[in-house]
């Protein structure tokens, strides 16, 4: 295989890695054809040259909000993004099934396969994990940026204290093609792929390919509700409780009391009231090849 690569100059540690990942993947018979360290406006106009070139792949180096500005460039065209998680939460990796690791990523991209997945989109911006209202909202807003190289995933725990601290309910109304919630909540989950918050499961039925948009709100509860959906993430159960509504969905409408902040992949998106739609498999990634399977009996 041979692909350009490109690093986000500003992820967490995508700047140091850049003559590592030319050894390495070199090691798995990867044949970089460049190695650039860009700026996010930089690398938006160079995937757009190589779209045009039609490259058959091109592998990105950075965190989630890396990968999202990728997937708005390639989305539609016949070019697949390899995804190198050099974030601190590296969802979209985590749920292709990437390693974190360089050396096991780079591995699992050389004899990987390609594959069609759903791209989400808040208000007309790409998304490929999540846009979410309340809880997350605050997390991502009290997350200090400046301690993700040294503190890595650790740089969560302050700010889902503070922002616990911070939670107030509000009014949400969901208006779905199928299904509609209307009441008092403290979080809003859209999800384009499978899981959220690390390796906690959307929906029991979310897919990243199954052209739908996985949805739940938790609705306004005491500390024992709290409680109750904290197990529930752990064990992917959380949305048959009774706090938790959830469907799957091609569209939505999100209104809000007040204007709320939303954010997509882990940036600012905007502000309620949110429009939500799905783009079936519109971008082409590489994911591990699926493992050999044996007959009975061998």
């Amino acid at each position: 295989m041979e692909a350009p690569f490109l690093i986000n100059s500003k992820s967490r540690s995508g700047a140091k890695l850049a003559e590592e990942a030319k050894t390495v993947f070199e090691e798995q018979g990867v044949s970089l054809s460049e190695v650039t360290v860009c700026t996010g406006g930089e690398m938006g106009s160079r995937l757009r040259q190589f779209v045009e070139k039609g490259a058959p792949i091109v592998l990105v180096g950075g965190g989630d909000g890396t990968q999202r500005m990728a997937a708005s460039v390639l989305a539609g065209s016949s070019t697949a993004l390899g995804i190198v998680p050099l974030g601190t939460g590296n969802a979209l990796a985590r749920d292709l099934g990437l390693s974190v690791k360089l050396p096991e990523c780079a591995a699992q991209l050389a004899t990987g396969t390609v594959t069609p997945i759903d791209v989400g989109l808040a208000n007309d911006q790409p998304f490929v994990n999540v846009a979410t209202i309340g809880l997350s909202a605050l997390i991502a807003r009290n997350l200090d940026k400046k301690l993700k190289g040294p503190l890595g995933r650790l740089v969560y725990l302050p700010a889902v204290i503070k922002a616990l601290q911070q939670l107030r309910p509000f009014h949400l109304q969901v208006r779905t093609d199928l299904y509609e919630f209307d009441g008092s909540a403290v979080q809003f989950v859209a999800a384009a792929g499978r899981t959220h918050a690390g390796p906690f499961v959307v929906t029991r039925r979310a897919q990243n390919d199954d052209g739908l948009l996985s949805l739940y709100a938790l609705s306004n509860t005491d500390k024992m509700g709290m409680f109750k959906y904290g197990i529930g993430l752990l064990t992917g159960l959380h949305t048959i409780l009774s706090e938790v509504w959830s469907c799957e969905a091609r569209t939505a409408v999100v209104e809000t009391g007040t204007a709320k902040a939303f954010i997509i992949d882990g940036d600012r998106g905007g502000n309620t009231p949110l429009k939500l739609e799905i783009k079936p498999r519109a971008l082409k990634v590489l994911i591990p090849a699926p493992e050999p399977t044996t007959k009975a009996g061998q």
